[in-house]
This record gives structure tokens, sequence and C-alpha cells, in this order.
């Protein structure tokens, strides 16, 4: 069986798919697996080695518009694919599921392209994204799990000698153990204030003994230099700097990460990493908080949420009360908590 996954939403999305290609890897019929995904997608699916190809679809680049779709459904074509299944859910997504040949096309029932598939399966509200997605195996015959589906990221080889070097060109040591923050995000109002984010960092910093290490994509850069500039011990602000490998092995070798709801909160979830992740315009019960027994969501109870599937760049109220009610010292407990160690004084 050769199957195609198509899931060209964000890096997060992407991450909650993994275990369905691990599903898919571990049933004897599946012969080759392929993933048309978007960046950095692509790239972060390379690193897993997962797939036996992972073509990339730049939807907002390179392959914007007729000709750069014309170019990866052709790609896909010569995959020979006999399924497809499609995570995502925009009519685009089921379009490449059905111009790459796949005569079986399984998706949910909510797809926008939902007629072009072959089999819908039903998208159910009040589960993790991680076992809907992982439900699309189920019309291929393969029996999902009892309990939890099983989620486990890998450290690519040589992730350990890149970060170091990472960590060397901006004069830090090797962070094991450190205080990893990622205080950014696509929407501006799904990020904790970065002086909350900052506090949080020096106080777990203090109790730890350890560095705090700021982490975050190139549009990121100036959260980061905020957050990072805002610590009186200082900070590692590797926001930017940072390769998708890299970031795995910092994640893995961290005593805790605090993140807003972003791809590096599934990340640290993936990799058995002690997790806060802060939640305002989307709660947990949508089905992307971590994925992980170690993982703790901190949220501010409010009829207005949630406000949206995503966040958005403003708050429909103007107030941002969903973030402006997240205490330090909510997130400095649930941190120490998770790792073992009372919060006193936090």
């Amino acid at each position: 069986m050769r199957c195609l996954v198509v899931q060209t939403a964000f890096l997060g999305d992407v991450i909650l798919t993994v275990p369905l290609l691990d599903l898919l890897r571990r049933d004897p019929r599946t012969s080759r697996i392929f993933v048309v995904a978007a960046p950095p997608g692509a790239g972060f699916l390379e690193e897993q080695d997962i797939a036996d190809r992972v073509v990339t679809y730049d939807k907002r680049g390179r392959d914007a518009g007729v000709g750069g779709m014309t170019r990866v459904i052709r790609e896909l074509r010569d995959l020979s694919a006999e399924v497809a299944l499609v995570p995502h859910r925009s009519f685009r997504s089921a379009y490449l599921a059905l111009t790459s040949g796949a005569r079986r096309r399984v998706g949910f029932d909510v797809s926008g392209g939902r007629l072009l598939l072959t089999e819908r399966v039903p998208y159910v509200t009040g589960v993790h994204e991680v076992e809907r997605v992982a439900a699309l195996a189920g019309p291929l015959g393969i029996v999902l799990p009892d309990g939890r589906v099983p989620f486990e990221l890998s450290v690519p080889d040589g992730a350990g000698d890149e970060l170091a070097s990472a960590l060397s060109d901006r004069g830090a040591g090797f962070a094991t153990g450190a205080v990893v923050v990622a205080p950014g995000s696509r929407w501006a109002t799904k990020r904790w204030l970065p002086d909350r984010f900052s506090a949080a960092a020096e106080k777990l910093s203090r109790e730890f003994d350890t560095a705090v290490v700021v982490v975050g994509s190139h549009e990121e850069r100036d959260i980061g230099a905020v957050v990072s500039g805002s610590i009186s011990s200082g900070a590692a602000d590797l926001t930017g700097g940072l390769s998708l490998k890299a970031l795995l092995a910092l994640v893995s070798r961290a005593r805790v990460v605090l993140s807003n709801d972003s791809a590096v909160t599934h990340m640290a979830a993936g990799l058995g990493t002690p997790v806060v992740s802060v939640f305002g315009p989307t709660v947990p019960a949508q089905g992307f908080a971590p994925y992980a027994d170690r993982s703790a969501v901190v949220e501010t109870p409010l009829d207005c949420r949630p406000c949206g599937r995503h966040g958005s760049d403003s708050c429909p109220l103007g107030t941002l009360d969903c973030m402006e009610g997240v205490s330090v010292g909510d997130v400095v407990s649930r941190a120490l908590e998770l790792v073992g160690r009372e919060a006193d004084g936090a």
C-alpha cells in the first residue's frame, strides 16, 4: 500500500500528524509513505525520517499560483500513491489528493473538499487532534491502540553538535537542563505578555540554578529580544538562530519549556519534556493542548473563549483579558509541579 498524506497546514499541525505516520509505518501492508507539506513542516518531517519522501509545497512562496500547484501535482502523480489521507481540511488539500491519482482519498466530513474524497471520517469535537488525525487510518483497517495514541518525536543525528555551535556563536554554554522559553506565535492574540514570560523564566532559572534560552522563528526576533533583554540574570537569545534540528535537541534537553499555544508546545510533548503552555483565545477542548502527561495548560476562564478556531491579530473585544488574566505565579507554580518541586514564594 503506497500512502500519501496531505498536510499543508502550520508546523504545529504537521507535528501532530506524526502519530498517524507512525501508525502507517508500523502497518505491514504499507510499502511506501509520502507526505506533501508546506515549509517549515516539510523540513521537520525530513528531520524525523518518518516518510520515504516529503514533497515541499511552498504555497505562499515559490509555489504560489497555478504554476506552482501544477508542479506539485506533477510530482505527486509520479509517486503513484494508492491511498491519500488528508488531515488538512481545506479544498486545496483535497484537490491535491484527487489530482495525485490516488483512488482512495480519506479525509474529514467537514473538509472544504469533502466532495472530492472517497471516504469521510467524522470530525469529532472534544478529542485531541492527535486522535482525530490518527482516526483517518481507520478506513484502511488500521486499529487504533486503546487509550493514548503513541506520540514520540526523535532528535536527529548531529543535532546536539549543531545546537552547541549555535550557542557558542552567541557566547553561551551548552544548555542542558535550561529553562526554554518560546514567547512567539503566528497569531498576536495567542502571545502571553513578554514581560511575564521574562519574569516566569527568571524565577524558574533561580529555582533550578540553570540558564534561560529564548527561541522562536526569524519573524519573532523582536519578541525574543524583549524577553531575553528583560531577564536580569541574562538569557541566551536564539530566536531566529536555530534550525529545526537544533531546536529539537534543545527542547529534548530542557528542564522545562514555557510556551504559548504553538508548535514548540507540541514539540516538547512529543519529546517528553515538561511543558507549560499558556492558552488565551483558544481552549484545550478544541484539541490542541500538549498531548503528554508531563504538561500543563494555564488559562483564564472567560465566557468569550474560545473566540475562534485559531488566534487572530487583535482581540475581538479589544481587551485581551484571556492573556492579561494569566499571572506569573500561575505559570511558575505549574512548572514547578511538573518537575517535582514545590512553589516557594512564586
